[in-house]
């Protein structure tokens, strides 16, 4: 897969949007306009590939018939997050001049750790973790338990597509940005209704009682803190947080 081809357009166009490539210029701006319905999306698309290090390593082990293995943690990530910061000035930039209704990222996970770079992608928007309580054996998400590009990039994200690729098969999803004025307007939009089993509204999940918010200009760095104040509003006890990883294993067969 190359950073050459567009997941984003491909999916936009199946769904029947029709896009346009947004013409380059001397500023930093976003890749495509896209319409479906009368809604107007523009949209910065961006890759993350594996680290070449990893793959390295991962090819010297399997060339000598050993079993990789590997762990990444599924939580905030600071290239992603530069990633998340240069797309969000790209679509202000664009904004700026390219008449629209909503503004989102399209972050596509590609290689071996593709899934892991499609998670890590969610936590750094959310900073995001998970909650359980030690009498209990019920793990939710938390969103917001950390600082969030969301919240930091409120003004220019109105929600961002998680993606990542498996063979043929790219597996999407829409995560609504509850800080930004339009959040709703995305979530109500002609593109929000192709993400049926694929849409990340932590709103309505707590709503449902499924999930967490820390809705708080709490200090996210005093995680004691926030464990307390989750602990008070949603009636918790003995609260504790963990983070997910995924872990893989790969081991080279020959063809027969």
């Amino acid at each position: 897969m190359s950073a050459d081809v567009s997941i984003a357009a491909q999916a936009l166009e199946a769904w029947g949007a029709s896009v346009k490539p947004l013409p380059t210029s001397e500023k930093e701006e976003c890749d495509w306009l896209a319409e479906l319905e009368g809604c107007r999306l523009i949209v910065e698309e961006k890759f993350k590939f594996d680290d070449p290090a990893r793959v390295a390593a991962r090819d010297a082990a399997l060339a000598q018939g050993y079993v990789h293995g590997s762990s990444l943690p599924l939580r905030s990530n600071n290239r992603i997050s530069g990633i998340v910061r240069k797309a969000a000035g790209q679509l202000s930039s664009t904004a700026a001049e390219v008449p629209h209704d909503l503004r989102v990222l399209w972050f596509t996970g590609i290689g071996f750790d593709g899934e892991a770079k499609h998670h890590q992608l969610m936590a750094t928007l959310y900073g995001s973790t998970r909650i359980f309580q030690l009498n209990h054996r019920v793990m939710r998400t938390c969103y917001f338990f950390r600082n969030s590009d969301f919240y930091r990039y409120r003004d220019h994200l109105d929600g961002a597509v998680a993606a990542h690729i498996n063979g043929n098969t790219a597996t999407v999803k829409l995560c609504l940005n509850p800080y930004s004025p339009r959040w709703e307007t995305l979530r109500d939009s002609p593109f929000a209704r192709n993400f049926k089993l694929g849409l990340i509204d932590p709103a309505a999940e707590e709503k449902a009682g499924e999930a967490y918010i820390v809705d708080s200009d709490i200090d996210r760095r005093d995680e004691h803190a926030v464990i307390a104040f989750l602990e008070q509003k949603y009636g918790l006890e003995r609260a504790m947080n963990m983070d997910m990883s995924i872990a893989t294993a790969a081991i080279r067969v020959p063809r027969k």
